[in-house]
């Protein structure tokens, strides 16, 4: 994907500057503190992943959305869903049995730019568990320069993924008609199960879809609707 691989030489970029400054990200194979984290996609991004789940991980998939959808009836919040996903879901369905991301080559724009400046353990915190003190200790050794505060992670590269997640949904809008992003598995979900890019489907059709299974006015997804669109369509 193009917006894949201009994030990836953006990094590449960046993380020279950077460590030629003396500095270091702590970021390594097999550290999967941060699969456990809720995963925000774009629906084109699980597109393109949902080409390549093999059938365990299809398994895990089914299993993982599941159990999400049991939780989403007490997730009114964002702050209470990142909090119950953390604590309650375990990790992403597409890591493997060794601690690597199965899908790796198409992890989406949000797994890319998530650059630790902090070692692994820091990824495995609810910071909102902290005490005070702990709390005042950490913040204090934070570059707030790099940083997207209160966060340990680098704020530039995730500043451009946001805007190449903007471009995305701005395609999507003009092809589509809607646009549809949010919890990265769920859409590779739905793409697996009902295939709603590939077959064109309207955005009346996408709604009723997040209908049936639970997931509109929520805030795993978000779905967006051109309403221009829309009313060009012939009856």
């Amino acid at each position: 994907m193009r917006e894949h691989d201009q994030l990836d030489h953006h990094i590449a970029q960046w993380l020279e500057t950077y460590q030629a400054s003396g500095r270091q990200i702590f970021c390594r194979k097999g550290c999967a503190n941060c699969c456990h984290l809720a995963v925000h996609a774009t629906y084109p991004e699980s597109v393109a992943a949902a080409g390549l789940l093999t059938a365990p991980l299809s398994e895990r998939l089914a299993d993982y959305v599941k159990r999400l959808l049991h939780e989403a009836p007490r997730l009114h919040l964002m702050k209470d869903y990142l909090r119950q996903h953390r604590q309650r879901l375990g990790p992403c369905p597409f890591l493997n049995r060794q601690g690597d991301c199965a899908i790796y080559d198409a992890r989406p724009l949000s797994c890319r730019a998530l650059l630790s400046t902090r070692p692994a353990e820091w990824c495995a915190v609810d910071l909102s568990g902290l005490d005070a003190w702990d709390r005042q200790a950490y913040e204090s050794g934070l570059d707030l320069a790099v940083v997207a505060w209160p966060t340990h992670y680098v704020a530039a590269t995730q500043d451009v993924a946001q805007r190449l997640e903007g471009q995305l949904l701005a395609e999507m809008r003009d092809k589509q008609g809607w646009t549809l992003a949010g919890n990265f598995a769920v859409m590779v979900w739905l793409e697996q199960n009902f295939h709603l890019q590939r077959i064109g489907m309207s955005a009346d059709g996408v709604a009723e879809v997040l209908k049936q299974n639970r997931l509109e006015d929520s805030v795993i997804v978000a779905f967006s609707a051109n309403a221009a669109q829309d009313e060009q369509r012939p009856e």
